[in-house]
């Protein structure tokens, strides 16, 4: 965990803001140029938004916490009280305290205002970022919204992981399989720390049964697979593997191959929803079947055994014969509705096929970004993989109320947990599940992915609609890639790293100590 200290100094004059730029996990200490001689009281706030120069306070989950003290006469230096954190509502779902290297409770916050008091003061915010060096990735490219976008997710992602295991929000303060899909991802491309990561996984082995929604539960084993693409680290897989199988809830098959949880597992699609592009919700769905068909082949990947492929396979046949209407495929069997959530999982794992491939591209291009922030990984991971590009780049930069460029308009530093308050009124504004372009940026834009584990093969294909001109640099287990476009030509080496690049074939290379 890396310590760092803000300062602003400034007079005070009866109700004074101080901006410290970008919201952190901190605490707040305040320090009076001049030693007091009358016990007065002063009042502190802490708040994530602001608004006619004035903290804002309008209901949800943003950090909005209020201190009042008395002076002290003779004593300059005092530390705002945060109040030990609660999650919003209750469950047995362990919630995450604050790290014990921090020496106290921690809230996140940008402004603070110091109110009763005239004179100078110093307002010192002691911040705590994830351990990674600031430095380990950066991205700049001639396309201003793109770099914007990817400040917002790179801090978020630095501002976010200091906890033990991935962290839905402050709201809530819990991991979640599908919260950490994404934010494992962005992390990984941001900070290149796999400690966390691992953590999180062990704890979803544990407390796995306490999740309900039938994706978040199908993404354990793609996060087990992206953690080993990533890391290298096979260590963990003996005790994982044997956990696996159980998160693929064979119980819920029906005889004709599809899954349909019923009791406590349910379909989730999206969240919130009103975010699910009217989802046409039958006995058995299209999307939790496509995260079955991507956990199926993740398996594959992470055992060698190829039953779980062809169970794969047989998965995609039967979605293609029960759900496919007016050669489209659609959100259930008998619905006659294709949600943009069915399109993009279609086109995501490889289901759509024939003239059900055009359609659901046209689908995408119509609706544009018809989910939440927590859908838009996957639309950008279809868009991508499947020649939308332009699209996928469309989405990156928008400036609609579905944006980050509309995040940063209102003023968030780190990502929402959905695309507006509008949208989701209790959310909250630090939840690295909004931060999908931490990763689609790199993998996509950028176009490196790791093809073994550890990044020993990997590739750096650009996509055809980045930038003109961009740097990425992308930490790994053995250094720094570095891919620079300019002029049309692109160009791959490595940072700091006690190895050599070998290019295999066009785009892709392998790593020689």
């Amino acid at each position: 965990m890396r310590r760092e200290i803000s300062e602003i100094t400034k007079w005070a004059t009866q109700a004074t803001l101080f901006d410290f730029g970008r919201a952190a996990y901190a605490q707040l200490e305040l320090e009076l140029a001049e030693p007091p001689t009358r016990a007065d009281l002063i009042e502190l706030v802490v708040s994530e938004c602001a608004r006619d120069g004035m903290p804002a306070y309008d209901g949800g989950f943003r950090t909005f916490k209020v201190d009042t003290f008395q002076l002290i006469p003779g004593e300059c230096r005092y530390r705002f009280h945060i109040p030990k954190h609660c999650a919003s509502y209750g469950t047995d779902m362990p919630h995450l305290e604050a790290p014990a290297a921090c020496g106290g409770e921690i809230t996140v916050f940008r402004y603070a205002l110091v109110n009763h008091y005239y004179g100078k003061v110093t307002l010192r915010r002691i911040e705590f970022y994830d351990d990674a060096p600031g430095d380990a990735s950066h991205f700049e490219s001639s396309c201003a919204n793109l770099d914007a976008v990817w400040e917002l997710c790179k801090h978020t992602m630095m501002a976010t992981s200091i906890f033990p295991c991935y962290i839905d929000g402050e709201r809530e303060r819990m991991p979640y399989e599908g919260d950490a899909y994404i934010t494992q991802l962005s992390h990984f491309c941001c900070t290149g720390n796999y400690s966390t990561a691992r953590r999180t996984i062990d704890h979803f082995m544990v407390n796995g049964d306490k999740t309900w929604p039938t994706e978040w539960l199908l993404c354990t084993p793609m996060i087990v697979r992206d953690y080993l693409l990533y890391s290298g680290d096979r260590s963990q897989l003996p005790k994982w593997l044997p956990c696996l199988p159980e998160k693929l809830l064979p119980q819920f098959r029906r005889e004709d191959g599809l899954l349909a949880p019923t009791g406590f597992v349910k379909d989730i699609v999206d969240w919130p929803q009103g975010e699910r592009d009217n989802y046409d919700f039958g006995s058995a769905n299209f999307v939790p079947n496509a995260y079955l068909v991507g956990a199926l082949e993740a398996m594959e990947e992470l055992t060698g055994d190829g039953a779980y492929g062809e169970d794969a396979d047989r998965l995609r046949n039967i979605l293609c014969a029960k759900m496919l209407h007016n050669g489209c495929l659609v959100d259930s069997p008998g619905s006659h509705h294709t949600s943009e959530h069915t399109a993009f999982f279609a086109l995501r794992f490889g289901i759509a096929e024939g003239a059900a491939v055009a359609a659901m591209k046209a689908i995408l291009r119509e609706r544009g970004m018809a989910c939440s922030v927590y859908g838009a990984q996957f639309l950008l991971e279809a868009a991508f993989l499947n020649g939308l590009d332009d699209l996928g780049m469309e989405l990156l930069t928008g400036e609609g109320l579905r944006s980050w460029m509309n995040m940063i308009r209102k003023g968030a530093t780190i990502t929402m947990e959905a695309w507006d308050n509008s949208l989701k009124e209790n959310q909250d504004w630090s939840h690295p599940w909004g931060a999908a372009p931490g990763n689609i940026i790199p993998r996509f834009v950028a176009g490196v992915r790791p093809l073994s584990p550890g990044f020993a093969t990997f590739e750096a294909k650009p996509s055809p609609a980045a930038p003109e001109e961009f740097l990425l640099r992308h930490p790994t287990p053995f250094g720094a890639i570095e891919v620079r476009k300019s002029g049309g030509e692109v160009e791959v080496s490595l940072r700091d790293a006690d190895a050599r690049l070998v290019q295999t074939s066009p785009g892709e290379y392998r790593v020689e100590s």
